[in-house]
């Protein structure tokens, strides 16, 4: 049995360490702790905390330790070996945490009504305030490992965070009505948010969150495109005004309707549909006629002159008859 003397943890190179378990159980009484600058230490013995230890040197006697009183006596003072756990806890803050959804967040976007899926990434700053907390609630319900790092502790709160953030973004550009396309702006606003939602959770394992940050809210380029699609239709109504971008679209149907074969067939299925919910025919009608000259051919359906040019009848959408 290897009986420890000298206690103490100096860390891990290059590695943002929270708690270590000190592999050694078996100690003497008057053997020294070392709890390093940045560090606190707890020592457990018999399932139950004795001790907690700040930055510092200590001798484990009866002073520190009152169960070991009865151990002592039993030798007449001499030295007595017995078991406890000594745990390291870093108390230093940890600047480098990151966080990011785990899958796209199905959203509308409430100023061009269009679904995105938005994805958002972050930073964050975390301090271990309540030691024994976090031990009694965290590290001892996770079984025997013997170092964490805050990495461990970010994938712990992994769910919560992406639950949370889905909230925070949700509620935030609903209420405010802020189109993904201007999101940036807003990131500080949100970011305050997020550390209010999200601090109760980490408080609750002895955890401090000292600031929360959102780095990025995007969205897939093709969601971007409908946007612009929807922005650039949108322009074009503005400067033609209403009836002009209507008989533009018009047009666009008719010469697709042109185009394809059987002209018939995608007139029917496209402009004449089109023209019933927004009045094309009699609109169309009109335009041609201040554009074009009219012939002395009647249309074999409606009985309406035709224009010398057209190809079908600008009232009805029926074909012209070829000669």
């Amino acid at each position: 049995m290897e009986l420890f003397q000298v206690i103490k943890f100096d860390g891990v190179p290059n590695k943002e360490w929270i708690m270590y378990k000190y592999p050694g159980k078996e100690f003497f009484n008057k053997s020294t702790l070392i709890v390093g600058v940045g560090q606190v230490a707890i020592a457990v013995h018999g399932g139950k905390i004795e001790n907690i230890f700040t930055s510092g040197t200590y001798k484990l006697t009866t002073e520190n330790f009152p169960f070991l009183r009865v151990l002592v006596k039993m030798v007449h003072g001499g030295d007595v070996p017995f078991t406890m756990e000594i745990y390291f806890f870093n108390t230093t803050i940890s600047l480098k945490n990151v966080w990011g959804t785990q899958s796209p967040i199905q959203m509308i976007d409430p100023k061009y009504n269009v679904k995105v899926r938005v994805r958002a990434n972050g930073q964050y700053a975390l301090k271990l305030t309540d030691y024994q907390l976090f031990f009694t609630y965290l590290i001892g319900s996770v079984g025997d490992k013997v170092l964490y790092d805050f990495g461990d502790i970010t994938n712990m709160f992994r769910g919560i965070i992406n639950t949370k953030i889905t909230v925070i973004l949700g509620e935030y550009i609903i209420k405010n009505k802020i189109s993904f396309l201007d999101i940036s702006l807003y990131l500080d606003e949100i970011s305050q948010l997020g550390k209010t939602k999200i601090q109760p959770e980490f408080e609750n394992y002895g955890l401090s969150v000292l600031n929360f940050y959102f780095a990025s809210i995007n969205v897939p380029e093709e969601d971007i495109a409908k946007i612009n699609e929807f922005l650039n239709k949108r322009a074009q109504f503005d400067i033609m005004g209403d009836e002009r971008y209507r008989i533009s679209r018009s047009f666009d149907v008719l010469e697709k309707a042109a185009a394809n074969e059987g002209g018939a067939g995608g007139l029917a299925s496209v402009g004449v549909g089109l023209g019933a919910g927004i009045g094309m025919a009699p609109l169309m009608g009109q335009v041609v006629q201040q554009t074009t000259t009219v012939s002395s051919e009647i249309c074999a359906n409606c009985g309406r002159s035709l224009p010398s040019d057209a190809m079908f009848c600008p009232h009805c959408g029926t074909p012209r008859k070829k000669h």
